[in-house]
């Protein structure tokens, strides 16, 4: 044991500890204050077409329907579905998987895609009905998507966000967004 704690001093710097200390921080400080990338695989309980809903005259706020009062904006329930697809309207497998959850008393459990790091707030309100943005400036060209999309059309990081917010003219202040 004297051996090893010889050794530890002439070969360890006395500095060891900070080093450690800058490298866990630093570490953890790249997990939670990188761009939340959530589990993409793709794996949703229905392929829902979101082309073909907005060519029938469907908006996002149909399905999405907390995008202008509240903060988050939602994934649709099954009841939601039920509203248009409680009977047959087409003879798709997809729609079908719809009315077996709803007799098996399941939801459908959407994978959230889009989301931004917990530290963050952002509020879809604020975005969507005052500041008047577009859900595709986010969210990229869904009246086009034929299946859910598997990544986010854009990672929401700090830096797309401020860029966004310059070229808008809108505050910057860290306190806006960071909670």
């Amino acid at each position: 044991m004297r051996r090893l704690l010889g050794w530890l001093r002439t070969h360890v710097s006395p500095r060891w500890p900070i080093v450690a200390g800058f490298g866990l921080f630093f570490f953890l400080g790249t997990l939670i204050f990188r761009g939340y990338d959530p589990d993409t695989s793709g794996a949703q309980p229905i392929a829902f077409n979101h082309a073909k809903h907005l060519e029938n005259g469907m908006t996002c706020t149909d399905c999405h329907s907390g995008v202008q009062a509240q903060a988050r904006a939602t994934l649709p329930t099954l009841l939601t579905c039920l509203i248009c697809h409680e009977t047959a309207l087409t003879k798709s497998a997809e729609e079908e998987k719809i009315r077996r959850l709803a007799a098996a008393g399941k939801d459908a459990n959407w994978a959230q895609v889009t989301s931004v790091p917990m530290h963050v707030y952002f509020s879809h309100r604020r975005h969507v009905q005052l500041a008047q943005l577009e859900c595709a400036t986010c969210h990229g060209p869904m009246e086009k998507a034929t299946a859910p999309p598997r990544r986010p059309f854009r990672m929401l990081a700090m830096d797309a966000c401020i860029e966004c917010h310059e070229q808008r003219g809108a505050g910057t202040d860290c306190n806006d967004c960071h909670r």
